[in-house]
């Protein structure tokens, strides 16, 4: 318990200016803004309604830039804080510290929104939707029965406009600091060739597995036998936990069990040169060990730089309506140029004179090879629904209408630059909170920033 407490004196010591906030500012490109909000749905409602009955007084206690942060916005954050340390036993620190943090955190968050909007960042409804639904889901909840939770308290256009916050302020500040933050190719490189660098990257196995135990007596040479036994059952489709779960067979004991998510150094040393090289699903081959007999399985993998994706060679005519082509005209433009290219015309010929598409007029149309996140879903789901070799008929999608031609697929391996990938995202990630820090103060420093608040009073 003593440790507990200790864990919180150290959260609060650090101050809410180092990203300590209560209920919905624990923000970050990670997405803990969601975090906080359950928090906020499990522990915080009843005292936020009370909060509203508790702000009497409305004046602006500090001036920034050109913004003002009024007392009852202090007043609500104060109650939601006053309410997650009520429980906490031991030492902390005083009211009057504990609010100049407060002032402190809402003063970056005022600045932090006011250049946000400057920056043109906006948060639409439909987003804002989506983030309240995994928010509801989050608490056993859809949207509707999470919207009603929150209009019962009063809180569901409150709770939208803060949500809306926290997201403009996690999309800020991870474009404004991440263009700070510059890793080089080398540092990735020397990354990956360090003992950390490789363990961060290397995936997690989850394992199960069966052991059939050498213990001497009379039934020792069947264990062998009930190995290959087992194998095939599990092979045949036989779930392997099952078996585990029953204690033995043909009253011969067995044991084993779902190991969860291990790196490879962190299995049982007899399993260390069997999983790494096993697929997802596999099951091994019986091997022995001074212990006894084992089968293992791969239930699941994640992490590790392995990845290999498919690819499209595709070319496309691209006609779209404008200001003196009308959807109808457009619609049959392009329907001429599929039965000339029918016809026997060439289609890169076509497309260099006729396409709407500018990034491809010149190659004839082709677009290279595309994997997905390149084009928009509607543009990759046409090119899945041919064949190589395949063109399609004309079809309207967002963009336009579009005559596709599937040339070839293939499977390319893109390890090397996942890996690198990877490897710049844990990188950036440590870099980031760091930056963060800095980047706040000089936010703070820069910034005209009048307190009229006096912290003394407020005890």
């Amino acid at each position: 318990m003593a440790s507990q407490v200790t864990e919180k004196e150290t959260m609060f010591s650090k101050g809410l200016s180092k990203g300590i906030n209560i209920v919905f500012s624990e923000i970050s490109k990670t997405g803990k803004v969601l975090v906080g909000l359950t928090l906020f749905l499990n522990l915080l409602l009843p005292s936020v309604a009370q909060s509203q009955e508790v702000i009497s007084i409305d004046k602006i206690i500090a001036i920034i830039d050109s913004d003002v942060l009024l007392q009852s916005e202090f007043d609500m954050r104060w109650v939601q804080i006053e309410a997650q340390i009520a429980n906490i036993q031991g030492p902390r620190p005083s009211d009057a510290e504990l609010k100049k943090q407060l002032l402190d955190q809402l003063i970056i968050e005022n600045l932090q929104m006011q250049m946000a909007s400057r920056a043109g960042v906006r948060v639409d409804d439909n987003q804002l939707n989506q983030a309240m639904n995994t928010i509801a889901q989050q608490n056993n909840m859809d949207f509707e029965q999470f919207r009603l939770v929150l209009e019962q308290q009063g809180l569901y256009v409150q709770t939208r406009e803060q949500l809306r916050k926290d997201i403009i302020l996690q999309q800020f500040q991870g474009g404004a600091v991440n263009g700070r933050i510059d890793i080089t190719r080398q540092e990735v490189e020397n990354y990956l060739r360090s003992e950390a660098g490789q363990a961060d990257i290397a995936p997690e196995y989850r394992v199960a597995h069966i052991m059939i135990e050498n213990i001497d007596g009379p039934q020792q040479s069947r264990r062998e036998e009930l190995a290959n036994f087992l194998h095939q059952q599990l092979t045949d489709g036989a779930e392997i936990l099952q078996f585990v779960a029953a204690g033995e067979v043909s009253g011969i004991p067995i044991s084993g069990g779902d190991l969860g998510f291990r790196k490879s150094e962190n299995l049982p040393s007899m399993f260390r040169d069997v999983v790494p090289s096993m697929s997802l699903g596999e099951i091994s081959e019986p091997f022995t060990s001074a212990s006894g007999w084992h089968i293992v399985q791969i239930k699941d993998v994640r992490g590790g730089v392995a990845l290999e994706i498919e690819q499209y060679h595709i070319r496309h005519i691209l006609i779209e309506p404008n200001e003196i082509r009308t959807e109808a005209q457009a619609e049959d433009l392009v329907s001429e140029i599929h039965q000339r290219i029918i016809d026997g015309e060439d289609f890169g010929d076509i497309a260099r004179q006729l396409t709407d598409d500018e990034s491809s007029i010149v190659a004839g149309g082709d677009l290279d090879w595309v994997t997905f996140g390149q084009y928009p879903p509607d543009f990759l789901a046409l090119v899945q629904s041919l064949e190589d070799g395949e063109m399609s008929v004309p079809v309207r999608l967002q963009s336009g209408w579009h005559i596709m031609e599937r040339m070839e697929t293939r499977i390319e391996d893109m390890t090397d630059e996942n890996m690198r990938y990877q490897a710049e995202q844990i990188m950036r990630q440590r870099k980031f909170d760091n930056e963060l820090e800095n980047w706040l103060t000089e936010l703070r420093d820069t910034a005209y920033i009048d307190i009229k608040m006096d912290l003394q009073e407020t005890e």
